[in-house]
């Protein structure tokens, strides 16, 4: 009676032939690269780790992939692309100005811009469903606070402000990394 394989068995023996090409083999490591920056950069932004022991980690990273002459664009690319709009991006901010030298400010007034853009626009939508409460229901004071997520205009109005701004920032961040 013949054995029975597993799928695995099965995989392996087909590919036990198989190499990776050097592009392969470069695309896998930088994966393992971004995967490994991912996790050190949560644990920096949850404040488990200080600024020192990420640097420690970082230059650790580095040796171990052989990224001495990158001149740190992995991290930059990890730390642009967590960069988001209408969030606390300022640990962010630490890391880039502690490892890039670059200029941020592009995308520090475009964040600053679109949080002044979605606040003023929140206010104006706010009074209007204030004034159309105390117009159609007799419904007033300082007490109504409009529930402006369940708003089908706002949503697409924040929505339609965010689009612009995202334009505006993934602009910034190509900058940033074009150097």
């Amino acid at each position: 009676m013949g054995e029975i394989k597993s799928t695995l068995d099965l995989v392996m023996e087909k590919t036990k032939n198989l190499n990776l090409s050097n592009e392969e083999k470069q695309d896998q490591k930088n994966k393992e690269i971004e995967s490994r920056l991912r996790g050190l950069l949560q644990k920096f932004q949850d404040q488990q780790i200080t600024l020192e022991r990420f640097k420690s980690e970082y230059q650790t990273l580095r040796k171990g992939y052989s990224l001495m002459g990158k001149q740190n664009e992995h991290l930059l690319k990890a730390v642009c692309g967590r960069i988001e709009l209408g969030k606390d991006n300022q640990a962010l901010f630490e890391l880039l100005s502690q490892f890039a030298g670059a200029n941020i400010e592009g995308i520090t007034s475009v964040l600053q811009e679109f949080d002044e853009a979605i606040d003023a626009a929140a206010r104006e939508r706010s009074k209007i469903s204030k004034d159309k409460l105390a117009e159609e229901h007799f419904i007033s004071g300082s007490a109504v606070v409009p529930n402006l997520e369940a708003d089908k205009v706002w949503r697409e109005q924040a929505r339609d402000i965010r689009a612009k701004f995202e334009e505006s920032l993934n602009q910034a961040k190509t900058k940033l990394l074009a150097g």
